[in-house]
């Protein structure tokens, strides 16, 4: 019944044409029809306002219809040129339709077609009416250029003519129109600017997260998500993300990549935004089994082009500082100097060296592993004895004797410490302070720099390798002090010289399940590095600038860190594994 309510005035305004080509458009033929249906088309109206039926096309074509109806009686001369032209009144109350209701802030026609395939949550948001009134003003635009089409002449035969004037405009419809109005949406739904929708339910949520993947940011992802909610509304359904496109399935899945368990209130309020989730992650308000590194692109492959959050800049190392190289493979025997206090577990500075070291071992290096927090090293007294009363020993008979030794016989030194007041641990320092007596106290300028000469002749010139993980998402005045340290003791000592620097900065993400990508990455890279080194004598530019990289913007990193930290405020658990004072 609704049906044929809403379709009559286009079938009254058909046959009046019918008829009226039939009388030669004779006013007074034709008025007992044109009397009878905008009768019914007027008794049709009022019985779609009792059952409240509202479309915008009734009323537009009714409203040019009755109006073209009343004009045959009251006034014949406009008359006759509304029945030389119905088509083109048929048209123009489609324009009207299609133009005039939003600048009354009134929904767009199209609402009324689209709203329909979508559920609430996206009809209801901003970015479908964006979308909506595009499509509207792209109708209203076919819909004027069908009453130019319709009056147009294309025959000098009445009936070609006829057939011209009522085909050409409908194909305009069929063959742009249409298929526009289908594939459009899902283009502009890349395109339009958004705002986070709200979701009523969990089932509105899945129901909605098909149309609201960003296919753009989803390019190369093949993902399964399987979601198990319990609570008020228990659900068990996976998300595909594949092929840049999304779909949604109740059920369990075979072999999903990542298990979401959680409170069904608690993850609606999460994609709601009421709740962050990371703070719930850290908090084991929910858990993921499997790989929960899509949970940190998960709302942005969700998000407009537009929404997306300012990416962290790519910090790139100093390419003006030129590090040494040897010949390919003269690195034979690399010593590790660790001066962090951390266990290898905590340590992510220990966690690069320990990936830089597999890479060298693979490439045929020798490597020996020193944790100085384990040593004895008395500080240093300053008393220059080492210079002047026992060259080359120190006062203190500690285990720098021997720590000396290995570093003078390293083809390769690495340096490892985290970053503490901007620069090396206190151990460390001691360590390096603790090397004066492998110097001569005399001074020797080289290359216009000002050095100590290296006591022994017979060492041979070697390398070094910087490693420091700071907390910090920024290399650039986080690691400045530190690099000086390190760039002055290259240039300022005889016979050693730095072949690289790996500083990791937002180092904390990598202990983050959350991160598991970045941190197998990060993992790569070391490695990479430690091979090429061996193999190749250097170390490319490209690497170093690639650890740099958090891929996290700044206040993403800053909320997640924050988060991290409230969760561990307090927690005993936390300071079992660190140093008691």
């Amino acid at each position: 019944m609704k049906t044929i309510i809403k379709n009559l005035p286009f079938a009254g305004v058909i046959i009046l044409n019918i008829l009226s080509e039939a009388s030669m458009h004779s006013l007074d033929a034709v008025k007992p029809f044109v009397l009878i249906i905008n009768i019914i088309l007027i008794l049709n109206l009022l019985l779609a306002m009792k059952m409240k039926i509202s479309t915008y096309f009734m009323f537009g074509i009714t409203g040019v219809a009755v109006l073209g109806g009343i004009s045959v009686f009251a006034f014949p001369l406009l008359g006759e040129i509304y029945l030389h032209n119905i088509i083109v009144g048929l048209y123009l109350g489609l324009f009207i339709v299609a133009a005039f209701p939003p600048l009354f802030k009134m929904k767009p026609f199209t609402f009324e077609f689209s709203e329909k395939d979508y559920p609430k949550a996206v009809t209801e948001g901003i970015q479908f009416l964006k979308i909506n009134l595009i499509l509207n003003y792209i109708w209203a635009f076919i819909f004027a250029l069908a009453i130019v089409l319709t009056k147009i002449q294309y025959s000098t035969d009445s009936g070609i003519q006829t057939i011209a004037a009522t085909v050409v405009p409908i194909l305009l419809q069929v063959i742009i129109g249409i298929p526009l109005t289908k594939k459009l949406p899902k283009i502009l739904m890349q395109k339009v600017k958004g705002e986070q929708l709200h979701f009523e339910s969990i089932k509105e949520l899945f129901q909605s997260m098909p149309f609201g993947l960003n296919a753009k940011k989803a390019q190369g992802y093949d993902e399964l998500i399987q979601f198990k909610l319990s609570g008020k509304e228990p659900t068990n359904g996976y998300l595909t993300i594949k092929n840049q496109e999304c779909t949604y399935t109740d059920g369990v899945a075979e072999n999903p990549k990542t298990t979401v368990i959680s409170d069904s209130e608690l993850w609606l309020k999460i994609s709601n935004n009421e709740v962050s989730g990371d703070a719930a992650f850290m908090n084991k308000e929910y858990s993921v089994e499997g790989d929960a590194s899509i949970l940190l692109n998960l709302s942005n492959l969700f998000s407009s082009a537009e929404e997306q959050a300012t990416p962290q800049k790519v910090q790139t190392v100093n390419t003006t500082f030129e590090y040494k190289t040897f010949e390919p493979k003269r690195i034979k025997k690399v010593v590790i100097f660790d001066g962090g206090p951390r266990s290898e577990k905590l340590s992510k500075t220990t966690f690069m060296v320990n990936n830089f070291c597999k890479g060298l071992q693979e490439a045929g290096a020798e490597v020996e592993y020193i944790k100085l927090k384990n040593k004895k090293i008395n500080p240093c007294s300053g008393c220059y004895q080492c210079w002047t009363q026992t060259p080359g020993e120190c006062i203190y008979k500690d285990d720098m004797t021997e720590l000396r030794k290995k570093n003078r016989e390293a083809d390769l030194v690495i340096y490892s410490s985290p970053l503490y007041i901007f620069n090396v641990t206190g151990i460390m320092k001691n360590f390096l302070d603790r090397l004066l007596p492998n110097m001569k106290p005399y001074m020797l300028i080289k290359n216009g720099q000002t050095q100590h000469p290296h006591r022994y002749k017979e060492d041979r010139e070697q390398g070094f390798v910087v490693f420091s993980a700071s907390g910090f998402p920024e290399v650039e005045h986080n690691f400045d002090g530190l690099k000086s340290s390190f760039r002055c003791f290259s240039s300022h000592m005889e016979k050693t010289s730095l072949m690289g620097e790996f500083f990791l900065p937002a180092a904390e993400v990598i202990v983050q399940a959350v991160y598991k990508k970045k941190r197998d990455e990060i993992a790569e890279i070391c490695e990479t590095a430690g091979k090429q080194i061996v193999n190749e004598g250097k170390i490319d530019i490209g690497l170093m600038s690639a650890l740099t990289d958090t891929g996290i913007p700044k206040e993403t990193f800053q909320s997640q860190a924050d988060n991290f930290w409230k969760s561990l405020d307090g927690k005993k658990s936390y300071l079992k594994e660190v140093p008691k004072l």
